[in-house]
């Protein structure tokens, strides 16, 4: 939501706004520049905050920076309207007196920050590839843990100095110290009683509700369509509000191709969506190890390429809004339910975090098995680290993220739903018969999936990644063992087989990101 370089020295200065951004001396605080948001700077004798927040539907609309002088008593009154604030916001809180600065998240992490002080200022940005030009070291037990396909929602990342703002998180900074509070975790109120009927008329009432908090005109709104159930409920909610609007997908290959052509037909024919797709075998996801001047990152979406296309068509189209499907699998965690994104229609031939423990060192296995509590607790949106992974990528398209099903009113409610009424997605598909018919997601029906895309890519570049991997970056520190590495390669090329194939592309970008550090 903002980028800030911070001096320890300037936060003796009164902020002001200078071009788009909030000036302290030679210091910055840039917001996010979009539509969507909003910011607050509000300032009293010796202290003062800016707030980045989502904008609510029906609140007056400010051209850039609201910028208050206020007395104490109204000084903490809004900025207890701030903590409130019922979608997501990114805060910075300054006392001059001891050159304190606290960062706040709120409970969504739709955009979420990254944060390192060091002894001349704190630097903050929502887009990681901002940090490596000081060429950090790598954190060796965090990068055993993403190798070993062990990954946690955690303020800890894979450079040593950089930390995450997790949701609802706080993080205390004066010059020499610093201090990182989690909140507490997330529990579920207990469940009332609910009748099917019920539950699915709440759920539209709440979907509804959840995209009506939101400002948004039609023309500017995209949703991604995969053809799921997760997207298609979000779309019928879109469609329902804000009448017609545009819908962008990416068509797989294979087996799974033509009744997601079909299902994305359907649903767009009957909510009359503009629709437009990109075909993944056309522009499939790039094996290239050479940072070759792009940035690479360990979160992030492994099919960039097509989704770059289909962000820089609906951008150039005025459509700065994206709406996504994400939060879909969580609303139904616990109930034995396989994600909609999982890998039906691959072969299989093991665990996969069996595969990946076996690319890692003695050393690296170590810090894997021995590493088990530097994870945020649980909170209201388990969906956190696919944000994580897609935000920023959006945001460098000029466009912001929405991600309805990951509302926390909306998990909360399907949390407490009874087992039945959770079990195979039952409200969420009975919702969707009601509102596209019973012949669009039938019981059963066959789910599109990505699972073969990169195991026939890694087959045809087999040599070519082979060469590339005579130099490991992760070998050369200790993390992965090289002909390990090269075996797996093999095994995924020789047998297209689902299983080995995530932790070798896990590898493989873990190994990118790597090489632009060295």
């Amino acid at each position: 939501m903002l980028k800030a370089d911070i001096a320890w020295g300037d936060l003796s200065q009164n902020p002001e706004w200078k071009h788009g951004v909030i000036a302290l001396g030679r210091s910055q605080i840039a917001p996010f520049q979009h539509a969507a948001l909003e910011t607050l700077v509000v300032q009293t004798q010796e202290r003062w905050f800016a707030v980045v927040r989502e904008r609510v539907a029906g609140a007056a609309v400010s051209e850039n920076a609201s910028f208050q002088n206020v007395d104490s008593e109204r000084f903490d009154e809004l900025y207890r309207a701030c903590l409130l604030w019922p979608l997501d916001y990114v805060m910075v809180e300054v006392a001059k007196q001891g050159r304190r600065v606290k960062l706040r998240a709120g409970m969504l992490g739709a955009a979420p920050v990254y944060c390192r002080a060091t002894d001349e200022q704190v630097r903050v940005s929502w887009d990681f590839a901002d940090f490596l030009s000081d060429r950090l070291p790598i954190d060796f037990e965090a990068a055993s843990c993403s190798l070993g396909l062990e990954q946690v929602y955690s303020s800890r990342q894979i450079c040593i100095g950089v930390y995450l703002l997790t949701e609802r998180a706080t993080l205390y900074l004066e010059p020499g110290r610093a201090h990182y509070r989690y909140p507490s975790p997330f529990e579920v109120p207990a469940a009332p009683a609910m009748e099917c009927a019920d539950a699915v008329s709440m759920f539209d009432q709440l979907l509804r509700r959840v995209i009506a908090k939101r400002p948004a005109a039609p023309g500017r709104i995209a949703v991604e369509l995969s053809g799921g159930m997760d997207s298609a409920a979000v779309a019928c909610a879109l469609a329902d509000l804000h009448g017609p609007v545009a819908s962008r997908g990416i068509l797989v290959g294979g087996e799974c191709r033509v009744p997601q052509v079909e299902r994305r037909r359907q649903i767009a024919d009957r909510l009359r969506l503009s629709d437009e797709t990109v075909d993944i075998d056309a522009i499939p996801p790039s094996l290239d190890l050479s940072p070759d001047g792009h940035k690479a990152y360990v979160n992030t979406e492994y099919y960039l390429e097509a989704f770059e296309t289909l962000w820089s068509t609906a951008r150039a189209q005025g459509r700065d809004l994206m709406y996504t499907g994400l939060g879909g699998d969580e609303l139904f965690m616990g109930t034995g339910v396989v994600a909609e994104d999982n890998v039906a229609g691959g072969r299989s031939i093991g665990d996969p975090q069996r595969f990946a423990r076996q690319l890692l060192t003695p050393r690296a296995l170590s810090a894997l098995r021995s590493l088990h509590a530097f994870d945020a607790p649980a909170g209201p949106v388990p969906s956190v680290m696919a944000s994580v992974s897609k935000a920023h990528h959006l945001m460098q398209h000029g466009m912001w993220p929405i991600n309805p099903l990951s509302d926390p009113d909306l998990m909360v409610f399907c949390y407490q739903l009874p087992l039945e009424l959770r079990r195979r997605r039952t409200t969420m598909q009975l919702y969707l018969d009601a509102r596209l018919g019973e012949d669009v997601f039938p019981r059963n029906y066959a789910k599109e999936t990505f699972a073969q895309v990169f195991p026939e890519l890694i087959a045809r570049h087999r040599t070519a990644l082979a060469g590339q991997l005579r130099e490991c970056a992760l070998a050369d520190l200790g993390l992965v063992d090289q002909r390990a590495a090269l075996a797996l390669l093999d095994t995924v090329a020789t047998t297209k087989a689902v299983a080995p194939t995530s932790p070798l592309i896990n590898f493989l970008w873990t190994e990118r990101f790597a090489r632009q550090l060295t």
